[in-house]
């Protein structure tokens, strides 16, 4: 069965608005293997609580400034908001699963349980660990649940379904503790990353100079670019350039645009240095990935 990842629409500031699941069911499971299918997944964020379970290889998953490595059997868990992307860490194929549902699924936002374990770690009081190794006692209860998930998701099984979200939330509220920056207190540092993922998706299809970034984000061009640097361990030219190709990838799969008005509308002015660009960074050519799709078996 061909795979086709996600190719989720982006609002202006930045935030992932598509519909993981339904609107009366927000829940998904999604397959992905990096690099078979895409390089690397952007800096993004988005309302739904997501948890990421490495099934094979090796994982590199930044969640706001921080980054952990995932290997076979670990879990990265993901509070809703919270600025992340996601890599192959080293050479290797990193396969893994996502899984990504909202707190209103389990209960209303008005419930009394809601508001004392689901609304805490929503809005930032509480936090939980970003990082669950298989063989902490963490590790060995959530993946029960965590499995389950993935074995059910082609399955119209609402309530089991339910019964797993709120056991990897029963678990996982056990281990939250209060959040070490003040609930509205963003650190400056996540409010840097969030204002490049904005400002780059508003702006993406005109030039974007790190003069104007910077200015936007209150630093020099010299510190920003360091800082960008030190926090997401790549250029932000870099990354420019990957988002701009991860935008050209969603219109190749979704529109009927041609592939020089793609490139015109990711931000690429000359179409040659596009086509390189993105057979570099996904191995085929722009016609190829158009036309092509079964990467996996999923």
């Amino acid at each position: 069965m061909s795979y086709l990842p996600p190719n989720p629409a982006i609002l202006p500031d930045g935030q992932e608005v598509k519909v993981h699941g339904s609107e009366a069911f927000p829940f998904a499971v999604y397959c992905g293997i990096i690099p078979t299918f895409i390089p690397a997944y952007p800096l993004h964020y988005h309302e739904e609580m997501e948890l990421i379970y490495c099934e094979a290889g090796s994982g590199s998953i930044t969640i706001d400034r921080a980054t952990v490595t995932l290997h076979t059997g670990d879990v990265a868990v993901i509070l809703p908001g919270q600025i992340h992307a996601i890599a192959a860490a080293g050479a290797g194929t990193f396969r893994y699963y996502n899984i990504l549902f909202r707190f209103s699924l389990l209960e209303p936002p008005d419930s009394e349980t809601y508001r004392r374990f689901l609304a805490p770690l929503a809005d930032g009081r509480m936090e939980v660990p970003a990082h669950i190794q298989k063989d902490s006692p963490l590790g060995r209860e959530l993946p029960v649940n965590v499995k389950m998930l993935i074995e059910n998701r082609k399955e119209n099984t609402a309530l089991r379904i339910k019964a797993c979200l709120y056991g990897v939330m029963d678990a996982l509220c056990k281990a939250a503790t209060p959040a070490r920056h003040p609930a509205g207190a963003e650190h400056r540092d996540t409010r840097l990353l969030r204002q490049t993922v904005q400002y780059v998706d508003r702006h993406y299809a005109e030039k974007i100079t790190v003069a104007a970034i910077s200015a936007q984000c209150g630093y020099s061009s010299s510190h920003f670019m360091k800082r960008f640097h030190d926090l997401t361990g790549t250029s932000f030219a870099q990354y420019l350039i990957h988002f701009r190709l991860e935008k050209a990838a969603t219109l190749l799969r979704g529109s009927r645009y041609t592939v020089l008005e793609i490139a015109a509308r990711c931000g690429f002015s000359n179409a040659s240095y596009f086509t390189r660009a993105f057979t570099r960074q996904y191995g085929v050519s722009p016609t190829a990935y158009r036309q092509g799709g079964d990467k996996t078996d999923d």
